[in-house]
């Protein structure tokens, strides 16, 4: 059996199939663009809000070796790999703290920014955050080691592997969890 369409019938086939061509051409625009104008991880966490942002091994955090270069570079080697593991967790950073005799500076993974960075900051008595220098011009290295590049450190006095968290109440970031330390 065969079956005919009329002109009105036809006109809304046409008329729908053009709108989900039409939405389909901009989304593909949309999640080509987009990532060019926001950074990705807005983007991921827009996408996939409420989801895990990463993953966790505590071998990535047990320190094996640490000291400081020839180059002045502070560095610690883990168990695990350096840099592998990424915050899980909403308001949450990973990091490994250096505090040398030139200044405080940590390596960190954020929930928002999961790439590791440098800072150089100064933490209080509790392991909290009480500044933070974001354009100091420390770098950090990942690959078999965590290296801070640019610190110009003699002494290594202590380092640390931990969890910071945010406070949504105060704004204040503070150890969440201290995985690992060291003195020197």
């Amino acid at each position: 059996m065969r079956r005919t369409f009329n002109h009105k019938e036809l006109f809304q086939c046409v008329n729908r199939c053009a709108v989900i061509a039409i939405a389909l051409f901009f989304m593909y625009v949309f999640l080509n663009t987009i990532p060019q104008l926001v950074p990705t991880t807005i983007v991921r966490n827009i996408l996939f809000a409420g989801g895990s942002k990463g993953h966790f091994n505590e071998d990535d955090f047990k320190i094996k070796k640490f000291g400081i270069g020839t180059d002045g570079s502070p560095f610690l080697t883990v168990e695990g790999k350096a840099g592998e593991s990424t915050p899980q967790k909403e308001d949450t950073g990973l990091a490994y703290v250096f505090v040398t005799n030139n200044g405080t500076y940590a390596a960190s993974s954020d929930w928002m920014y999961t790439k590791w960075h440098a800072h150089e900051l100064t933490l209080d008595e509790k392991n909290c955050v009480k500044s933070m220098n974001m354009s100091s011009g420390v770098g950090v290295e990942m690959g078999d080691d965590v290296k801070i590049t640019n610190a110009n450190a003699t002494k290594l006095k202590n380092v640390m592997t931990a969890e910071f968290g945010i406070d949504n109440k105060d704004g204040s970031i503070c150890a969440n969890q201290i995985f690992d330390s060291a003195p020197k």
